[in-house]
């Protein structure tokens, strides 16, 4: 009996030496996230809650944390630190290290504490859950203790971007214009790699010394890439509205992706955005004006010429007040000059006034008209003009009206008496012709007295 007493004892001891080293095993397993040295079976660290929850990249995280004490002695001079990595940063004015005080022993209502902190995420991070590195030291029977712990904190990225906008809504013909695209990251991760691309129909607009076709390398979060290009149409393209398809394609990272240990990313695939935008083709011409003759009655005339590569209508030419010429009493200051087509020209008369005589002086003028997108619009055109003295045809017959009335009587009377000599004359010839036949008459009688 006693010697199946003393094999039993020994199979008992045999058997705890056995259990032993697996329950250490298992406690260290279900501990994985806690690299603690000393007592640190009396304290614990739990996170209860992430405000946003997950959190995006750029933004501001906020943590509460719960300490406790679950031993059985007082936890003295307690400090909780945060040591920010990789994609945790730290914010100007927001402290990392917080001294917590005293932890009562199990039981007390002092054994455990509440704290927050605000830390900041970087902008080029990716989606995934992210490691974040607390610790803890404390002082027990003047042993420090310390408790390192490791909680995972979710980031939700979402790429995403848009055309904010194009630098130009209407286009002339013929002229070289810098188009420029503004495209915009307003997701929440960075754009990486994107492609941008253009196409209008017809192929009405077009890219002059280069492609269609733009490489962005990266666009952060909330930034705007301006990419731009030079373009052209045709001087002949009939004005409207035209289509232009537009395409950006960019690195789509949180798509079918897998997170290593080394924090890489993998699996990346490409996104493709597709959008289309107006733009009008046509709208304002240009004009010339030079000066073309002067009057005797001292009216200005000027020629009127659309320049320009688009139709103009109801096109008016006005002289506006101004200090080295005016209008006339009595004189508009306006000529409506009708539609002009492009290459068209026609004439606009003034009656103008100098400020001073014999001298050039310069002259404004204002063009109104109606461009083909019916808008009305306005351009001002400035010349030249000599300004020297005459002498009005209506003017010279007044001051001279005595004299030449005189004048005309004289005339007249001279053409009377030229008339009235010429007439004296002929009447003279034909008496003397009818006389000399008479007398030949009575010649011929005399000589022969049997007529």
């Amino acid at each position: 009996m006693g010697f199946k007493l003393k094999g039993f004892i020994c199979l008992l001891l045999l058997l705890s030496s056995c259990v032993q080293p697996v329950l250490a095993e298992d406690s260290s397993e279900n501990d994985s996230t806690s690299i603690s040295s000393g007592l640190d079976k009396g304290l614990t660290l739990d996170l209860l809650n992430q405000d946003p929850d997950p959190v995006k990249p750029g933004e501001v995280l906020e943590i509460r944390l719960s300490i406790q004490n679950t031993g059985y002695e007082d936890l003295e001079n307690c400090v909780i630190e945060i040591k920010p990595e990789y994609p945790f940063k730290a914010l100007s004015g927001e402290t990392l290290v917080k001294n917590i005080g005293i932890l009562g022993k199990r039981y007390e209502d002092t054994r455990q504490k509440v704290v927050k902190f605000k830390f900041g995420l970087e902008n080029n991070v990716n989606e995934g859950k992210y490691p974040l590195k607390v610790y803890i030291y404390t002082t027990k029977d003047n042993s420090r203790l310390t408790l390192t712990k490791e909680f995972d904190i979710e980031v939700d990225s979402e790429s995403n971007a848009e055309i904010e906008y194009i630098s130009v809504e209407k286009m002339v013909p013929g002229q070289k214009t810098n188009l420029v695209f503004g495209i915009k990251n307003v997701g929440n991760s960075p754009l990486k790699n994107a492609m941008f691309s253009w196409d209008c129909t017809n192929d009405v607009i077009l890219p002059v010394g280069s492609s269609n076709v733009k490489h962005i390398n990266l666009i952060d979060i909330g930034d705007t890439a301006n990419v731009s290009f030079e373009v052209l149409t045709n001087v002949n393209t009939k004005p409207g509205l035209y289509k232009m398809d537009m395409v950006l394609t960019y690195d789509d990272i949180e798509e079918l992706q897998t997170i290593t240990e080394a924090g890489t990313v993998e699996n990346q695939k490409r996104k493709e955005i597709k959008s289309k935008a107006g733009i009008y083709i046509g709208g304002t011409t240009d004009f010339d004006i030079a000066f073309m003759e002067r009057s005797p009655t001292g009216d200005y005339t000027f020629t009127v010429s659309n320049i320009g590569n688009n139709a103009a209508n109801s096109v008016k030419i006005s002289v506006p007040g101004q200090a080295n010429w005016t209008v006339a009493d009595g004189s508009s200051n306006s000529v409506v000059l009708g539609n002009l087509q492009k290459g068209d020209n026609t004439i606009a008369d003034f009656s103008l006034k100098p400020a001073a005589m014999e001298k050039e002086l310069p002259i404004k003028f204002e063009i109104t008209y109606t461009s083909n997108d019916g808008i009305r619009q306005t351009v001002e055109r400035e010349l030249s003009l000599y300004s020297s003295s005459f002498t009005p045809l209506a003017e010279s017959d007044e001051s001279g009206g005595g004299n030449s009335s005189s004048l005309k009587y004289i005339g007249l009377a001279i053409l009377v008496c030229i008339a009235g000599a010429v007439i004296y004359k002929k009447r003279q010839k034909k008496i003397k012709m009818k006389n000399a036949q008479e007398d030949e008459l009575n010649e011929i009688k005399f000589d022969d007295p049997d007529r």
